[in-house]
C-alpha cells in the first residue's frame, strides 16, 4: 500500500455556501509522484506541474492534492469528510498498484480565456468574493489563482447552471 493513512487537520467554513464546510487533511506520504498517473485517469482535472498540484471535482466537491496536503470544499458533514478521504485513498493506491499500465500525463489542463470565465459567473460585481468585480475574479480563476468557491453566489441553487458551466471551463 503506498497511501496509508491520511488525518484530517483543519475544517474551516465553506465561503461559497455557510451550510457547508472546507477540510485539510495531510496524507502519510508525498504524493507529488502519483498526481500524472491521476492526472491520466481523472475526468478533466487541472495539474499543475509548476506547483506540483491536482485539482479536480468529485460530484459538487472539489478536491485539491499538493504534495502531502488534502483540501476539499463544500463538504455537509465530518462524515462526507471522512468517506471522500477514503475514496482519494483509495484513488491513490489504485492507481499506484496499476500505475504499469496508466501512462502518466505531465500536461497542464490549458489555461482559460477570461471572458470565457467570465461568462460563467453571475456577473452582478457584488464583491463577496473579495474582488473588485467579476472580471477581475475571472482573470484569477483563469490564472487559477483563486478558487470558484470565493464566489458565494455560485453555491446558490438559482446559480446551478453557472457553476456547471464554471467546472468545465476551467
Amino acid at each position: 500500500m503506498f497511501l496509508e493513512s491520511i488525518r484530517v487537520i483543519e475544517t474551516a467554513p465553506c465561503l461559497a455556501n455557510k451550510e457547508r464546510f472546507k477540510v485539510t487533511a495531510r496524507a502519510s506520504v508525498n504524493l507529488t509522484e502519483m498526481l500524472p498517473y491521476l492526472n491520466a485517469i481523472l475526468e478533466k482535472p487541472n495539474y499543475q506541474e509548476s506547483s506540483n498540484s491536482l485539482r479536480f471535482l468529485n460530484g459538487i466537491n472539489e478536491i485539491t492534492i499538493q504534495e502531502n496536503k488534502i483540501g476539499i470544499v463544500r463538504v455537509a458533514n465530518l462524515t462526507q469528510a471522512y468517506e471522500l478521504l477514503d475514496w482519494v485513498k483509495d484513488l491513490v493506491n489504485d492507481a499506484y498498484e496499476s500505475r504499469s499500465e496508466i501512462t502518466p500525463n505531465n500536461e497542464s489542463r490549458k489555461q482559460p480565456g477570461v471572458l470565457q470565465v467570465y461568462n460563467a459567473l453571475p456577473k452582478l460585481n457584488c464583491k463577496k468574493c473579495g474582488e473588485q468585480s467579476c472580471m477581475a475574479f475571472a482573470a484569477k480563476l483563469s490564472k487559477f489563482e483563486a478558487e470558484p468557491d470565493a464566489c458565494p453566489l455560485l453555491g446558490e441553487p438559482e446559480y446551478s447552471g453557472l457553476r456547471k458551466k464554471l467546472a468545465e471551463v476551467l
